[in-house]
């Protein structure tokens, strides 16, 4: 699980640099504003999964304040990270 959690970083890794290259460099023709509608899709539902997880789960996991940048920047795959690491954040505490 902690090597699928690593590739998916790395994938979204390389769709954020697609995203924001385009605002930087913006892609000829099509390309611009098609980009541009995929990263305001991708932020509004990765904002959306930190509302639900944060409203739902905030009892059962400890959270960090790194957390919630994970989940934005991530989704789900940053929640399977915050999930994956609990066992060694309550043997921490």
């Amino acid at each position: 699980m902690s090597a699928l959690v690593w590739v998916g970083r790395s994938v979204f890794a390389i769709i954020w640099g697609a995203m924001l290259a385009n605002i930087v460099w913006p892609f000829p023709g099509k390309g611009f504003p098609l980009f541009l509608i995929l990263l305001f899709i991708l932020v509004t539902l990765h904002l959306l999964q930190l509302l639900m997880f944060a409203t739902v789960y905030r009892e059962h996991i400890q959270w960090r304040r790194g957390d919630y940048w994970q989940i934005i920047l991530f989704g789900v795959v940053g929640w399977l990270a915050i999930v994956q690491d609990q066992p060694h954040r309550q043997q921490r505490d």
